[in-house]
């Protein structure tokens, strides 16, 4: 299969629209690469924040989960009501109702993730930046926009010496659950391409 085969095929995925435009962000597809080794040696086992009594402790269990390909601990940075936001060029009908998406929920996102995570060899994601502030679409005072730069390197074979890259940007919209818990409630994507 050529590599415009390969770019069609993902464009029609949710793999695709965090991949390749971005959990998610506008992801960058490079190709193969022959990347840098894993930042953990094997056999690491991840400490996740609990509990998540912080914005940016929800942001570090994201890294974690993708890290450790953990689809509990992934959706355990969500809830319910959880809205991923697409950029207008990713705008589509992901499932399959008739009605074009902006942006897609729980069950869409879990369904990408299962199928992400079961089909790599790892993933590497890191986020950056500290700035947090209120977010103004919410009238409490409660939610907490959090502006991160990503870089992702998905690994699709052992050796690590294939996969992809991208890197952009993204808004997350972090608040409390009943509990006091922060999950992410938002994740806009901010990338340019």
């Amino acid at each position: 299969m050529n590599h415009e085969n390969k770019m069609h095929i993902l464009g029609n995925t949710r793999i695709n629209t965090f991949i390749v435009s971005a959990v998610i962000t506008t992801i960058i597809v490079s190709g193969c690469w022959n990347p840098f080794s894993p930042a953990t040696e094997p056999g690491t086992e991840i400490q996740y924040y609990n509990p998540v009594d912080s914005a940016y402790k929800v942001l570090k269990n994201l890294e974690y989960a993708y890290k450790s390909l953990d689809i509990v601990h992934y959706l355990n940075c969500f809830r319910d009501d959880f809205e991923f936001h697409l950029r207008e060029i990713d705008w589509d009908d992901y499932n399959d109702d008739g009605i074009i998406d902006e942006y897609w929920g729980i069950d869409q996102e879990e369904a990408f993730h299962i199928l992400m995570f079961n089909n790599v060899s790892s993933i590497e994601l890191t986020l950056s930046g500290t700035q947090q502030s209120p977010w103004t679409g919410d009238s409490t005072g409660q939610s907490l926009q959090m502006p991160r730069t990503f870089d992702l390197k998905v690994y699709t074979n052992e050796a690590h010496s294939e996969g992809y890259r991208a890197s952009g940007s993204a808004l997350f919209i972090c608040r409390k659950d009943s509990m006091g818990e922060w999950y992410i409630w938002q994740w806009w994507d901010l990338s340019d391409t």
